[in-house]
């Protein structure tokens, strides 16, 4: 089993909508939008692609060759901005 974490890319949306349209959604935040559509996945890519080393790290989390999560550190934006927040899902 080969296991990886890597950067996001654009042509990782059709697996990403795939993921989150999958997912378990009984521990998530309301954050995740359902049904995630191609406008979300959009979005979400281009903010990764925009914010990544600015206001945080995305990555996508790779089991043999299959995106199978995401896990990212966010800086916060209010009197906590110095602080990183967490963030990881799966479907596996």
């Amino acid at each position: 089993m080969k296991v990886e974490l890597r950067k996001w890319s654009l042509a990782d949306k059709k697996e990403l909508i795939e993921l989150c349209n999958a997912v378990d959604r009984t521990y998530l935040s309301d954050r995740l939008p359902s049904p995630y559509t191609e406008d979300d996945a959009n979005w979400w890519l281009n903010m990764v692609a925009n914010s990544e080393g600015i206001d945080g790290t995305f990555r996508a989390m790779v089991v043999d060759g299959k995106i199978v999560g995401s896990v990212s550190v966010e800086r916060k934006a209010d009197i906590y901005r110095l602080d990183g927040e967490p963030g990881c899902g799966t479907s596996v």
